[in-house]
C-alpha cells in the first residue's frame, strides 16, 4: 500500500481547458464591447466627450443682432460657445447629441431643463450682463452669453 492510499488521498481533478473554438469568440466579444463603449480599436474622443469633457476647439465669438438666436448643442459643446445678443432677444438651445444636455446659468437663476435629442428650449433675455452657463449633466461643457 502507498502512503497516499493509506491516508485516503484522492487524485486531484484538473479543470478541463476551454475548447479552442471559444478563444476567437472571446476575442470578438471583447472587441465588440470595447467599440460599444466608445473605445474602438484605435481610441475615440467620443468616450471622453460622453463624460463631459466637451470640445476644446477654438470658436469665433458670435455677435447677433437678431431678435432670436439659436445655440446648438453638438458633440458635447455649445455652438457658439461665446454669444452676444441684444437686450430683449430670445435664445433657443437645441440638443443635436444623443446624450441629454441642459444649459443652466452658473448661479442657477435660469436654465433650459434637460433636453433630449432634437429637443429645444427658448429663454428671453432682457437684462444686460454677462452670463456664464454650463451643462449640469456634463459640467465641463461651458459657455458665455452676453446681453448688451
Amino acid at each position: 500500500m502507498t502512503a497516499a492510499a493509506s491516508v485516503g488521498a484522492r487524485p486531484v481533478a484538473r479543470p478541463k481547458p476551454w475548447p479552442r473554438a471559444f478563444v476567437p469568440l472571446a476575442i470578438l466579444v471583447g472587441v465588440a464591447l470595447s467599440m460599444a463603449c466608445g473605445g474602438g480599436l484605435m481610441g475615440n474622443e467620443t468616450h471622453g466627450q460622453m463624460h463631459g469633457r466637451g470640445s476644446q476647439a477654438p470658436q469665433t465669438p458670435v455677435l447677433s443682432s437678431a431678435a432670436e438666436t439659436t445655440v446648438e448643442i453638438l458633440n458635447f459643446d455649445f455652438i457658439p460657445r461665446d454669444l452676444t445678443v441684444e437686450n430683449g432677444s430670445t435664445v433657443t438651445w437645441i440638443n443635436r447629441d444623443a446624450a441629454p444636455h441642459d444649459a443652466t446659468s452658473d448661479d442657477g437663476t435660469w436654465g433650459t431643463g434637460t433636453l433630449r435629442r432634437d429637443e429645444r428650449a427658448t429663454l428671453p433675455f432682457d437684462a444686460p450682463g454677462s452670463y456664464s452657463y454650463l451643462c449640469t449633466i456634463h459640467p465641463n461643457m461651458k459657455a458665455t452669453l452676453t446681453v448688451v
